[in-house]
């Protein structure tokens, strides 16, 4: 599943004795309609986390936590509603995150013991270290996530019962501690992570978190469906979508956790029967599951029988993903829609039919590559996919 990345940092002040700053407690109408906010974004009603931060934003200008909360509204409306596939929303939402953490650094100034706007801040650099690691910007996450880090532990350092920051730290030693190749060589310059003691800190989060509690077991779900990874424990992140799915009914985002926590754990059919019960929700034109989650539930259903090696019906469901793309040429493709190329290249690879394998290759190629696909799809220019490699991951690289 997706990485993210959070550098490393230096907290010492320069003679190492500088005085604690005093504790200033977020007001509690902030609070309030902070926690609704992100409440409502977990739930994907984008609207009502809208209204709660705006209104946040009316009663409390200069603090930077409304400023964050209307930052996120717009990255969940990329993130949840159109699958990190609209350029014009990520333009909105760096700009928006721009913003905040201008009016944060400001308010820092006058306000250094505010642990919450130190959380505020490292959690905006950490969402623009997000999305540079989700296009494979190796470099512009580090420095992002060094500066997300940074103020997480200032948090902690004035308010050490600030649980809810303990879901970026989680995150940095967590994924410092199992970075690959030349980014983890410049980690390593500066500080190791530890991922046991990430794990730690993350489930510190879920179970004592006051925003960030579920973030912290949706991020602890992410790690536990990490194909082949250390910590990899497919059958508790199967417990734990189930109870998301339960908690938070007819939520297409929840249903999908656990459809790739399904397929990590190896019940295909089980994966499969979600990812069509998914599909007849969008047929149905459930408010909540929108057409533009088509090509991720295609590709998720062509996925399971391509494992299974019924490559006739992955084909037919990846080129029913593919086709997506042609059905509104004016919006930008959805980037499941993108893999399916791929994942439709790997078909005709395991059919011997290399020739159209390559021609689709070079097809997903031409994509712009805001996703980062590059790799995977230079790789199988040069070798075919072959049956060795699955089951592989469910979800684009």
């Amino acid at each position: 599943m997706k990485k993210l990345l959070f550098g490393p940092l230096l907290l010492v002040s320069v003679s190492g004795f500088a005085a604690p700053h005093v504790a200033e407690p977020m007001p509690p109408e902030l609070r309030e309609l902070s926690k609704k906010g992100i409440d409502a974004i977990y739930s994907v009603d984008i609207e009502t986390a809208r209204v709660n931060f705006e209104e946040a934003l009316k009663k409390f200008p200069e603090n930077p936590f409304p400023h964050f909360g209307v930052a996120i509204t717009k990255w969940a409306s990329l993130e949840y509603l159109e699958d990190e596939s609209d350029p014009k929303l990520d333009k909105e939402y760096s700009e928006l995150t721009e913003q905040a953490i201008d009016v944060a650094s400001k308010w820092l100034k006058k306000h250094p013991g505010d642990a919450s706007a130190h959380m505020c801040l490292g959690g905006m650099y950490g969402l623009r270290a997000r999305l540079a690691v989700l296009q494979h910007r190796w470099i512009k996450a580090y420095f992002d996530g060094k500066k997300a880090i940074s103020h997480t532990r200032k948090a902690l350092k004035i308010e050490p019962e600030l649980y809810d920051a303990y879901l970026g730290l989680g995150m940095y030693e967590y994924y410092a501690g199992t970075l690959p190749g030349a980014i983890k060589l410049l980690a390593k310059l500066l500080v190791n992570g530890d991922a046991n003691k990430g794990l730690e800190y993350l489930n510190i989060c879920r179970e004592k978190g006051y925003f960030n509690a579920l973030g912290a077991k949706l991020l602890l779900i992410e790690i536990y469906t990490e194909t082949g990874g250390k910590f990899a424990n497919p059958e508790l992140a199967v417990k734990w979508s189930r109870e998301l799915t339960a908690a938070f009914p007819m939520i297409p985002q929840m249903q999908f956790v656990e459809i790739v926590s399904l397929f990590e754990d190896k019940k295909y059919d089980e994966s499969r029967a979600q990812s069509l019960d998914y599909l007849k929700l969008i047929n149905e034109s459930h408010p909540r599951y929108r057409k533009r989650y088509l090509p991720r539930v295609l590709t998720a259903i062509g996925t399971t029988w391509l494992v299974e090696k019924n490559y006739d019906l992955a084909g037919e469901y990846f080129a029913k993903a593919v086709a997506t793309i042609k059905n509104d040429p004016t919006v930008h493709p959805a980037r499941w829609a993108v893999w399916a190329i791929v994942r439709l290249g790997n078909v005709y690879d395991l059919k011997g039919e290399r020739a159209k394998a390559v021609e689709l290759y070079k097809e997903a190629k031409s994509y712009d590559d805001d996703w980062g696909f590059a790799e995977a799809i230079g790789k199988y220019l040069k070798k075919p996919f072959i049956a060795a490699e699955l089951p592989g991951t469910l979800p684009p690289p």
